[in-house]
């Protein structure tokens, strides 16, 4: 097992592991995403998810509006971002949330690329270097998820 895969392994997820419904449900969208060769904005990843967390609201059900997103929001779409990364590179070597963009920028935020450099999967942070990882990232989850199912 690499580094990387260590890495990932080790996380304690706040959030990305706590709504297995929810988790499946995004992991179905991005699939269909990339298996249409495509990218989904988080918007569109969040829209109409029930998320049923233990630890926000002592666990009542709730939905992220989609166009007032709090830190809260952000938070919680990237944690399960980052679970549903962390099994898309242990069972094919890629990150599954390299699919997943801002409506604004049409390219993963900036804590995504951030997140790779902490887990030493880029270098650093210079443009050239996170676009050619995103290019890569991406090509690689089109061409998983266009012969995969999720």
């Amino acid at each position: 097992m690499d580094k990387i895969a260590q890495k990932l392994q080790k996380i304690e997820w706040l959030y990305g592991d706590k709504d297995p419904a929810v988790r499946a449900e995004m992991l179905r969208r991005i699939a269909a995403t990339g298996k249409r060769l495509g990218l989904i904005t988080y918007s569109d990843l969040a829209r109409g998810l029930t998320f049923r967390l233990p630890n926000v609201q002592n666990g009542v059900p709730f939905q992220i509006d989609t166009h007032e997103w709090t830190g809260l929001d952000r938070r919680i779409i990237g944690d399960f971002l980052g679970h549903i990364s962390m099994k898309s590179y242990l069972e094919a070597g890629f990150m599954a949330s390299a699919l997943v963009v801002s409506r604004q920028t049409f390219a993963p935020s900036d804590l995504f690329f951030e997140w790779m450099e902490e887990l030493k999967v880029l270098p650093d942070l210079r443009e050239d270097t996170v676009l050619a990882f995103w290019a890569e990232q991406v090509n690689k989850a089109h061409k998983w998820y266009s012969t995969h199912a999720a």
